[in-house]
């Protein structure tokens, strides 16, 4: 399937590791232009090498996107690189265990500033180049526990809900400029940060990291396995392609049943 992404301008944030780096592959294996943005340069290095490797042009940008002023950095060199920006994907976030009501203020603001605000902040940036061109794709990537929520990731929840409250108000102001946006809620994938949560549960839910989220997914998912990278990044791709013309303003779960196993 043709999905007419050769020689596009993409935008992918926190494309570093995880599911931005997987994202950000798989444009490039489609033949397109990426930029990708993170905060360590030691991974950035890493994923630009493996971008590289699929034979497209890259722009790689040291940067916190949690902070305004990065945020306009980041889109305006991928514009100067590129000379457009076709597509973006807002994908830097991140969480931690044991938030609650009573979580500080300064954490609350951190986690918004990482989840919806940075979001925000690379859309209003994107947005006037998007307008100039005649259209574009903008891609976010929320979490399940945006819309079905999990103990001790207050913050984090919020947030990603926030993001898709955005997500679907963003569609419908930027319809009529041929924007289209949609939301991605990826759960339960086999990612740093996943390691990172099951780490933090042996000895609760298993005695080691496989036994952990072996457990987690037979009891929580109606297919009975941890997601991987590429099966979210599929879904990313496709709704930046020419093959989603008629789709803006929904969400896609990426999560092995998770959302319909709970409700």
């Amino acid at each position: 399937m043709d999905l007419g992404l050769v020689g596009k301008a993409v935008l992918v944030t926190g494309a570093s590791q995880g599911i931005g780096r997987g994202v950000a592959e798989e444009f490039a294996r489609e033949g397109a232009r990426v930029a990708i943005c993170a905060r360590g340069k030691e991974d950035l290095d890493k994923a630009t090498v493996a971008l590289e490797a699929h034979g497209g042009e890259v722009i790689a940008i040291i940067a916190d996107m949690s902070e305004a002023d990065d945020v306009e950095r980041v889109v305006q060199a991928a514009v100067s690189g590129f000379g457009c920006l076709d597509v973006l994907v807002n994908n830097v976030g991140g969480g931690s265990l044991g938030r609650t009501l009573e979580t500080t203020e300064g954490e609350w603001a951190s986690t918004m500033d990482a989840n919806l605000y940075s979001a925000v902040r690379a859309t209003r940036a994107a947005v006037p180049h998007m307008r100039a061109a005649g259209g574009g794709r903008i891609v976010n990537i929320s979490s399940g526990s945006g819309h079905t929520a999990v103990p001790g990731v207050v913050d984090y929840t919020t947030a990603k809900a926030g993001m898709l409250a955005f997500s679907k108000a963003v569609a419908l102001e930027l319809a009529p400029d041929n924007i289209l946006v949609n939301a991605v809620c990826p759960a339960f994938i086999q990612t740093p940060l996943m390691d990172r949560l099951a780490d933090s549960l042996i000895g609760t839910a298993g005695a080691t990291r496989d036994e952990v989220l072996t457990n987690v997914a037979a009891q929580l998912l109606m297919l009975p396995r941890i997601g991987t990278v590429e099966e979210v990044a599929a879904v990313v791709v496709f709704l930046a392609s020419a093959r989603a013309s008629f789709i803006t303003g929904s969400v896609y779960n990426v999560d092995g049943g998770f959302t319909k196993s709970i409700y």
